[in-house]
C-alpha cells in the first residue's frame, strides 16, 4: 500500500514538472522580449545623455522620424542650436527615470511608455533685479503647477524646476526605438504623426 501510495505522489510531483516545463516557443518569446529590453534601456540611456550634455545632432537621431514631418530635421537642428546660443533655453541638468511601462505591441511594432523626474535650470533675465525675480517665481509656480517644484538659487540667479514628465518610446518596424513627449503625442495624434493604434491607448 505504501508503495503504490510512494509511487502515486511519484508520478504526480513528475508529472507537475513536465507541465511546468516552458516550451520552445514560450523561451523564443521570453528572450526577444529581454533583448527589447536591453535595447529600449540602452537607446534610453544614449537619449537621456545626448539631452542632458545638450548634444544636438545625436539627439535628433533618436526623435520619432514623422516627427520631421512637421518641421524638417534641418530646421529644428538649426532651432535648437539658436536656442542654446542664445543661453536662453532651459539646462535639463538631470533625468532620473522612475518606471518603464511593459513593451506592448501595436500594428507597426512595440512601444513603451517612460516616466522620469526630471531637474532643469532657467538663467534668470533679471539677474540684477531680485525683486521682480521674487515676481518671476510667483509666476513660474502659477504657470507650472502645483505639481512641480520651482525654486530660485538667489547666488547664481538660477530658477529651478522640477517635474515628472513621460516620453514614449516606440520602435516602427524593427528600426531602433526613437522617443517623442507624451503630452506632444497625444497633440500629434490629431494630425496622424503617432500611430492610432498607441494614441488611442494613452
Amino acid at each position: 500500500m505504501k508503495k503504490t501510495i510512494l509511487l502515486s505522489l511519484s508520478l504526480l510531483i513528475l508529472s507537475g514538472c513536465m507541465n511546468s516545463t516552458p516550451n520552445s516557443e514560450d523561451l523564443k518569446h521570453e528572450t526577444a522580449k529581454s533583448v527589447e529590453i536591453k535595447s529600449l534601456n540602452s537607446a534610453l540611456a544614449r537619449y537621456t545623455k545626448a539631452t542632458i550634455d545638450n548634444d544636438i545632432p545625436t539627439l535628433l537621431t533618436f526623435v520619432y522620424p514623422k516627427v520631421f514631418t512637421l518641421l524638417p530635421k534641418e530646421k529644428m537642428e538649426a532651432m535648437l542650436e539658436r536656442m542654446y546660443a542664445s543661453g536662453k533655453a532651459p539646462n535639463i541638468t538631470e533625468i532620473k527615470h522612475q518606471k518603464i511601462s511593459p513593451i506592448k505591441q501595436y500594428d507597426k511594432g512595440i512601444y513603451s511608455i517612460i516616466t522620469s523626474k526630471m531637474a532643469m535650470e532657467l538663467k534668470s533675465p533679471t539677474p540684477d533685479n531680485e525683486k521682480f525675480e521674487e515676481i518671476l517665481l510667483d509666476k513660474l509656480k502659477q504657470q507650472m503647477g502645483a505639481n512641480v517644484e520651482v525654486s530660485l538659487d538667489k547666488s547664481k540667479h538660477l530658477f529651478v524646476v522640477k517635474k515628472e514628465s513621460q516620453i514614449i518610446g516606440i520602435n516602427e518596424n524593427s528600426e531602433g526605438w526613437k522617443f517623442v513627449g507624451y503630452q506632444q503625442a497625444k497633440k500629434y495624434a490629431e494630425k496622424n504623426i503617432i500611430p492610432k493604434s498607441i494614441t488611442d491607448n494613452l
